[in-house]
């Protein structure tokens, strides 16, 4: 099975390596500007040239189980050497009828077909939905912790947007709500910041290309550090 350092040293040594975007409306890039998967790929890019192929399968309204439903052609098919999966928030909408139980199941699942490829699975729980605008978000909650313990429990990688962005949005409601399109999915400002961090996990960080886009994501990117440390420290 490819780990997360065996794809980063595919990436230092230059081979070809083939990166898919696994999920739901999350990961499909439905609006125009920039999508956090190709902030990831422009600092790869950057950090090691072109070493990599980025494929986004990503389908609006998805839950884990139409995702395991079109695994051979959007997943298997293009045997990826590293899945980056986000998924559950149809799941936690009371209207699809997906209990906990079935959730875990499935994402376990996900996990198991792509061991079988060798591929390595990196989960992501989602940013921060807004309050203001969304159904009572206690069932999404849940359902992140699960994405959470599965990670854990299949010794997964974890980029957990959503312990990042909650402090975030409460602390600054006023540069949080600019970067949501609606109450449960990003704009292109959003996707950025989801963007820098992704690419921060991937030790291809942004530093001084483009400084003129990647302004307000490094400065929310700086805040949401601040805020990490200060809720490590009160802790």
């Amino acid at each position: 099975m490819n780990s997360f350092s065996d794809v980063l040293y595919r990436f230092r040594n230059h081979e070809r390596t083939r990166l898919l975007a696994f999920g739901s409306s999350n990961t499909e890039h439905f609006l125009p500007g920039m999508h956090w998967f190709d902030c990831l790929e422009q600092a790869l890019n950057v950090k090691y040239g072109r070493v990599h192929t980025c494929i986004n399968t990503g389908v609006c309204g998805d839950t884990a189980g139409k995702m395991l439903a079109r695994f051979v052609d959007d997943a298997a098919r293009y045997e990826p050497h590293l899945a980056i999966v986000t998924v559950g928030g149809n799941d936690s909408f009371s209207q699809n009828g997906v209990s906990r139980d079935e959730f875990r199941a499935n994402l376990t699942e996900i996990h198991r077909r792509f061991m079988v490829l060798n591929t390595c699975v990196v989960f992501q729980t989602y940013y921060a939905p807004d309050p203001d605008q969304t159904e009572p978000l206690a069932p999404f909650y849940a359902v992140m912790d699960i994405v959470r313990e599965v990670a854990a429990d299949t010794g997964s990688e974890l980029v957990d947007n959503l312990v990042r962005w909650e402090p975030f949005r409460k602390a600054h409601p006023e540069l949080y709500k600019p970067l949501m399109k609606d109450g449960f999915h990003l704009n292109h400002r959003g996707n950025a910041v989801v963007g820098v961090d992704l690419a921060r996990f991937f030790n291809a960080p942004i530093l001084n290309h483009d400084l003129d886009f990647w302004a307000e994501p490094l400065r929310i990117q700086q805040m949401m550090d601040e805020l990490a440390e200060s809720e490590t420290i009160d802790g």
